[in-house]
């Protein structure tokens, strides 16, 4: 348990170090492409493309970055109204079928990526292979199924009192 727990703090620390990577690079090829557009009047072919493609990853990035931060969206009214030691069971619950959701989807995605038509796609503008992009999808949900991994493990060895 201690390990995910370390893992998951650790894949955290790359999501971070990523997400900031990949604004600054969002930043810098919007500001580029309209700088050429309209002050050059020589459009870049490639910015939109990179731009589009820092931001898939950067969605799925903080998708999981909100897992680990348990601020993803939920409706808690019913939780609410239930008892405390309940409230921690269907918690425990919910993290367990989070995870058993995104190590499905993980599996999906391995699948998906790997399929010969994947691999020999390549993007308009850069002629860049398409696997980069659609690498964000199995890379994060494997993020995901760690941190949801640590949520599960660490809300069901909770003690007692504890919250």
């Amino acid at each position: 348990m201690e390990f995910i727990h370390r893992l998951s703090n650790a894949v955290y620390a790359i999501e971070k170090v990523l997400a900031i990577i990949l604004c600054v690079i969002m930043l810098i090829s919007l500001s580029l492409g309209v700088v050429y557009r309209y002050l050059l009047s020589s459009p870049l072919t490639w910015s939109e493309e990179v731009s589009i493609f820092s931001l898939v990853w950067l969605t799925f990035i903080g998708g999981s970055m909100s897992i680990k931060r348990k601020e993803y969206a939920a409706v808690t009214i019913v939780m609410d109204k239930l008892q405390d030691r309940v409230r921690k069971r269907l918690l425990s619950l919910s993290f367990l079928i989070v995870f058993v959701f995104v190590l499905y989807i993980f599996y999906l995605a391995i699948l998906w990526v790997s399929s010969p038509t994947i691999m020999l796609q390549y993007s308009n503008a850069m002629r860049l292979p398409m696997i980069i992009p659609y690498l964000s999808v199995p890379v994060s949900f494997l993020f995901m199924v760690i941190h949801s991994l640590d949520l599960f493990l660490s809300q069901g060895f909770q003690k007692r009192g504890e919250e």
